[in-house]
C-alpha cells in the first residue's frame, strides 16, 4: 500500500471541529506551562526567603543585604508571573526552552494533538521528579 503526501480533504464542519480542537489544546498547554511557571517562580521565592532566615540566624551583614536582594527579585519576579507578565530578565535555562525545538510543527501547520513537544516531556519530568521528593 503507498503512501500519499496528501491529506484526505474534510469537510467544512469537520475543519472547524479539528480547528477548535487545537486551539484548546494549545490554550491547555500554554495554561499548564503558566501554572509551572507561577510554581517555578513561587519555589525560588520561598528558597530565597529560606536564604534571608538563615543569613540573619548566622550571616555577615553583607550576606543578609546579599540575600533580602535576591528574596525582593524574587518575589518581584513571582507576582510579575502570577499576574501574567513575564519578567525583565529570563535566566538563559528558561530563555533556550523558549527557542523552538526542530522536531515541533512549523508555525504554518496545526499540531496534531498526539504530537508531544520537548516542553510536554520537560514538563513530564517536572511531575515527576516532586514526586520521587516526597517518598523520601
Amino acid at each position: 500500500m503507498a503512501e500519499t503526501d496528501t491529506a484526505p480533504s474534510l469537510d467544512d464542519e469537520t475543519t472547524a471541529a479539528l480547528t477548535l480542537f487545537n486551539e484548546y489544546v494549545d490554550a491547555d498547554r500554554e495554561r499548564t506551562r503558566r501554572e509551572k511557571r507561577v510554581k517555578k517562580a513561587e519555589r525560588a521565592k520561598d528558597e530565597a526567603a529560606a536564604a534571608v532566615r538563615k543569613a540573619n540566624e548566622s550571616g555577615s551583614a553583607e550576606e543578609k543585604a546579599a540575600a533580602e536582594a535576591a528574596y525582593r527579585e524574587a518575589q518581584d519576579a513571582f507576582k510579575k508571573i502570577r499576574d501574567g507578565e513575564e519578567p525583565e530578565e529570563a535566566p538563559a535555562a528558561e530563555a533556550a526552552d523558549d527557542e523552538p525545538a526542530a522536531d515541533e510543527a512549523p508555525a504554518d501547520e496545526p499540531a496534531m494533538a498526539t504530537d508531544r513537544t520537548d516542553d510536554d516531556a520537560e514538563d513530564a519530568a517536572d511531575d515527576e521528579a516532586p514526586a520521587a521528593d516526597e517518598e523520601q
